[in-house]
């Protein structure tokens, strides 16, 4: 029999291309997993910046909203020492310290006076630094000598002094205000101290959650929303500063140690605990003129989870795009050779389709808390607004200061004359005398309940009808001793039934803030006029507009005047918040709010919708 011959010809080149396809789909299974790791850390980096970005403009307003709080804090208190250096009885007990009766008088006088103001000490140091009288409940202060504390040497020095420390009779921390005493011969009889009690402003900040730091010149932390971090600098102290710092007792026993590694990387900060250590990214504001600084700390592990969920969520997109295309090429390829491969690509597939939906589901999760983080905005802006209220409130607190202090003075008068007439059997002048007390406490009455509806913390959620002339008329008389006394003539045009959808004292903080900016206007113009005037805008809306007499806005400046921060006026008088709060209120009434130059000065009109009431 013939022997049948058999050929393996093909069997090298099979093998070839065998190796060919599993070297190409190697390198593609190298390029994919390369291009999955760049796209994870693009989008890391990429959320981590713009959430650390976000958190620096969120450290920078609640820096602001701090320095404000704080400045209002410590000015509310520095005329009392300079009011009480000009007291006759306060200067009597200097001249003559062993008259009978005179310290019990200033005690008295400066324990009604603490007890009214809040504040922790009020006492008297004559010219070699010896307490001579104090206010209740700092009694033991009489007969100490603080002749080397610095505010009592920078008092005597400079004639006043303003000197952050710890007390070296109580133990306990507190801003001291010193104010010279000066004799008829112009020299220095003594010095009159306040002390001033801050730790509430610590209680406010660790309640609200927040991390805030105010150190001095020498970089010592003496105010902080956690007490682990008070009385110990940032870095360490030179030796000069240390020694002054204990010399003067100025913190107590601290022992200066300081709270952060000289290595730590620039505009981010590590705090210890307890309970845990505090990192994030660190903003600061310094206060020239108190020497201050103020940090605020904003965590960054929030941000970190962000960052780290995004960049999961796009890896975990990516290999599924890659794996979904290689099945897909695979299937193309093995469908050729064979059907069974054909079923275990469709179980690749939706195994990797169950990670598709694994991830839509993260990605679904980071929406609601983007949702959350809106709803944490909102309620930031809602602060903002009230913080600003706050701040125009502050801005004519001398003049409403004033407003109550004339019917005090009538009343006061009427009381001393009542008692006279009183004696003498006059009963029916001491009736007319009484009636009218009854009149002046009304007036007081009045300007503390417009102070108190101003001042009150509401939300958008509060709508309502609100008559566009009411809302006029609390602004305006919340600012009436200003108009009085700066002589402007003040015309209001609002017809009766002109009423919006609004929420009253929000609508009142934006009347208020255009009403200021507009007198604020007028301050050196030879002819002072503030008109308002609202007119009825098809049938749905009303347009209200407050016109000043004070030339107008530059045009270069038109565009940006609701811009936050911008302001012409010098430095110290505004923080260019005003307006911008402004239009974010009258925007969530879903209205506008608009400036242009009238004939004499400038005109905002907001216009709102209509209500009917």
């Amino acid at each position: 029999m013939r022997a049948r011959s058999v050929s393996i010809g093909p069997v090298p080149p099979l093998i070839g291309r065998a190796r060919a396809l599993f070297s190409t789909v190697a390198s593609w299974r190298w390029a994919l997993a390369a291009m999955t790791c760049v796209a994870t850390l693009a989008t890391f980096l990429l959320v981590l910046g713009a959430g650390q970005e976000q958190l620096r403009r969120a450290a920078r307003q609640r820096l602001v909203i701090g320095e404000a709080v704080l400045r209002s804090a410590i000015e509310r208190y520095q005329y009392l020492p300079s009011v009480l250096a000009l007291d006759t009885q306060v200067r009597d007990l200097l001249a003559d310290v062993q008259a009978s009766g005179r310290v019990a008088a200033v005690n008295a006088k400066f324990a009604a006076i603490a007890d009214a103001s809040s504040v922790a000490a009020i006492y008297l140091l004559d010219r070699n630094g010896l307490a001579r009288a104090a206010s209740r409940g700092s009694l033991n202060f009489v007969g100490n000598s603080y002749a080397y504390r610095p505010y009592f040497l920078d008092a005597v020095a400079g004639g006043a002094s303003r000197y952050f420390g710890v007390g070296t009779t109580t133990g306990l921390p507190g801003l001291f205000i010193g104010k010279a005493v000066l004799a008829p011969d112009g020299a220095v009889a003594g010095v009159v101290v306040v002390k001033v009690d801050l730790e509430g402003l610590q209680r406010e900040w660790r309640q609200a959650g927040e991390h805030v730091l105010v150190s001095d010149a020498a970089g010592v932390v003496f105010l902080a929303s956690e007490p682990a971090w008070k009385y110990r600098p940032f870095h360490a102290v030179a030796p000069a500063d240390a020694a002054r710092i204990r010399e003067a007792r100025q913190y107590g026993d601290s022992d200066l140690r300081p709270l952060l590694a000289d290595d730590a990387p620039a505009g981010t900060i590590r705090l210890p605990g307890p309970p845990a250590p505090v990192s994030g990214i660190v903003e600061r504001v310094v206060v020239p003129d108190l020497g201050w600084t103020v940090s605020y700390v904003a965590e960054t592990g929030a941000v970190v989870r962000q960052a780290l969920l995004a960049a999961a969520a796009t890896g975990i997109a990516c290999l599924a795009l890659a794996f979904a295309g290689a099945a897909a090429s695979q299937r193309r390829q093995r469908l050729r050779s064979e059907q069974a491969m054909r079923l275990t690509l469709e179980r690749r597939v939706a195994e990797r389709t169950q990670d598709l939906s694994a991830a839509n589901a993260r990605l679904r999760g980071e929406i609601t808390e983007r949702e959350r983080a809106a709803a944490a905005l909102r309620a930031t802006q809602d602060e903002l607004i009230h913080a600003g209220r706050l701040a125009a409130l502050g801005q004519i607190s001398t003049a409403i200061s004033h407003e109550i202090n004339q019917p005090l003075a009538a009343l006061r008068t009427f009381l001393s004359s009542s008692a006279v007439f009183l004696e003498r059997g006059d009963t029916a002048t001491v009736g007319r005398n009484l009636k009218r007390m009854t009149e002046v406490t009304q007036r007081i009455a009045d300007i503390i309940r417009h102070l108190k509806v101003f001042a009150r913390k509401t939300g958008p959620q509060h709508w309502e009808p609100v008559r566009l002339g009411t809302a006029a008329e609390a602004a305006l008389d919340l600012l009436q001793a200003r108009i009085r006394s700066e002589g402007v003539a003040v015309t209001c045009t609002i017809p009766p039934d002109a009423a919006v959808l609004a929420e009253p004292v929000r609508l009142e903080q934006v009347l208020l803030n255009l009403m200021v900016n507009g007198l604020d206007a007028m301050r050196d113009a030879p002819e002072r006029r503030l008109v308002l005037t609202a007119t009825r805008e098809a049938e749905s809306r009303w347009r209200l507009s407050v016109a000043d007499s004070g030339g107008g806005i530059p045009e270069e400046h038109l565009p940006n005047v609701f811009e936050p921060f911008f302001t012409t006026k010098a430095a110290g008088e505004g923080l260019g918040l005003g307006l911008s709060l402004s239009l974010l209120i009258i925007r969530d009434f879903r209205g506008s709010l608009s400036a242009a130059n009238g004939e004499d000065g400038a005109v905002f009109s907001l216009v709102l919708p209509a209500a009917e009431v």
